[in-house]
């Protein structure tokens, strides 16, 4: 027993001092490219402008309602709504991953039939789009507007609402 921990241990410092020669051969491998084997810049030319750096990619985004009346116009005040996305329990999944911009103000929006929203409670209706206003704070407001979408709503629009109340399959 215990020539097998002499031999683990003889193991272990063998590998450092292989680790320890390697080590200035490593620095010298870091060093790709010789000094000045760029030019610099010509003098007055502008250098490229980099991208912002951020942590994590951001999400792709669709504004989806665009209006030039107020906000306050587009829909009806949700109460009970409005308190429950303060506690987090009505409240879009990715924040202004849909938009509405309504005259200045930039909304999130999440859709009642579910697409992006967070509706533990089920108090959505299928037939409504809401609007968030502060939809990451306590201060949270919601509006909802009826969905003009045949597909979602038949009654939204009656000229487009196709033939025998739905869409064909294939």
């Amino acid at each position: 027993m215990c020539g097998f921990d002499l031999r683990r241990l003889a193991a272990v410092w063998l590998c450092g001092l292989t680790l320890l020669g390697a080590a200035p051969a490593w620095a010298a491998a870091l060093e790709r490219t010789e000094p000045g084997h760029q030019a610099p810049p010509q003098p007055g030319a502008s250098l490229p402008v980099a991208p912002p750096i951020v942590q994590y990619a951001l999400p792709s985004q669709w504004m989806t309602i665009r209006s030039k009346e107020d906000w306050r116009k587009a829909g009806s005040f949700e109460k009970e709504l409005s308190k429950d996305c303060a506690a987090l329990r009505f409240n879009e999944i990715e924040p202004m991953r849909f938009r509405a911009y309504y005259k200045g103000e930039v909304l999130g929006v999440a859709f009642g039939h579910g697409l992006n929203l967070h509706d533990p409670g089920k108090k959505a209706d299928r037939k409504k789009i809401y609007l968030f206003r502060n939809g990451d704070s306590t201060n949270c407001t919601v509006q909802s507007l009826d969905n003009q979408d045949p597909r979602v709503n038949p009654a939204g629009n009656p000229a487009t609402t196709p033939a025998a109340g739905g869409f064909k399959k294939y």
